[in-house]
């Protein structure tokens, strides 16, 4: 801020208006580290969905054998017995069924996640650089 010195001739809103500067603008480098940043939270926010989204069924599994491990192990082999048991058009509509459960158990723990996301984002797009 320069030193002005105020008479009463110069009214105090026009001193206040030339010492403000605009922010100086982003140039490429600017523009493209938000880009970069923005693509590193989006692709970690993506890992650590689909990571909770296959933990989820475990989690499920557990819990219906009440954190019983032999009893777990116990109904995931009677599971895959079951499985490769069957025919090949039924384990076909199998794989589809499960495949569309977990896009959309996917899908609602992103959905969950999101707003959460967007702020953390916002904030760390709103932070000072050096």
């Amino acid at each position: 801020m320069s030193l002005h010195l105020v008479t009463p001739s110069e009214p105090a809103q026009e001193l206040a208006a030339e010492d403000e500067l605009p922010p100086p603008g982003k140039g490429w480098r600017g523009h493209a580290a938000d880009t970069c940043y923005i693509l590193l939270k989006a692709g970690g926010f993506l890992a650590t969905t689909y990571l909770m989204t296959l933990g989820l069924p475990l989690l499920f599994f557990l819990m219906i054998s009440g954190g019983d491990v032999e009893l777990f192990f116990a109904q995931l082999a009677n599971f895959a017995d079951r499985f490769l048991g069957a025919d090949p058009d039924r384990q076909v509509g199998f794989v589809n069924e499960l495949k569309f459960g977990l896009i959309s158990l996917a899908t609602l723990v992103a959905c969950l996640r999101l707003p959460g996301f967007l702020c953390e984002v916002n904030e760390g797009l709103r932070e000072e650089r050096p």
